[in-house]
């Protein structure tokens, strides 16, 4: 298997991991957008790969109408902001981005993080802020 391949089974895996919220870990939260809604999970890294010292988060937008719009999905930490590639998305669409283990220690030594997007159509839009440790 391709480091490409890997990189992205393990991407794929963190993004439905850190939706799941399946732990006491994880925090999840959504804001209502009039085209669709924005949603945000992070996760402590101890739950998600046995490392501790990171965290995972992951932004996705479910478009539920309205035109074609590019968006750039992110995450806000109280150190630093991490943004996704540039992504089209149509009404009945759903694009995410997961942003791999971060250090908790350099991004996020509060243990809170933010999603947001910048739209082709406006933005920033925000979800409120987890506490996922």
């Amino acid at each position: 298997m391709s480091i490409r391949v890997r990189a992205l089974a393990a991407a794929a895996l963190t993004t439905a991991l850190v939706f799941s919220g399946a732990s006491a870990y994880a925090a999840s939260t959504s804001t209502q957008l009039s085209n669709g809604t924005l949603y945000f999970s992070a996760q402590d890294g101890a739950v998600v790969s046995g490392n501790g010292s990171l965290f995972y988060g992951a932004t996705k937008y479910k478009k539920t109408g309205g035109s074609k719009v590019n968006v750039y999905l992110k995450m806000s930490t109280s150190e630093s902001v991490f943004s996704s590639p540039l992504k089209s998305v149509s009404s009945g669409q759903t694009v995410d981005y997961s942003f791999g283990g971060k250090s908790k220690a350099k991004y996020a030594p509060d243990c809170r993080a933010t999603g947001l997007m910048d739209a082709s159509t406006g933005g920033p839009y925000y979800t409120p802020t987890v506490n996922f440790c």
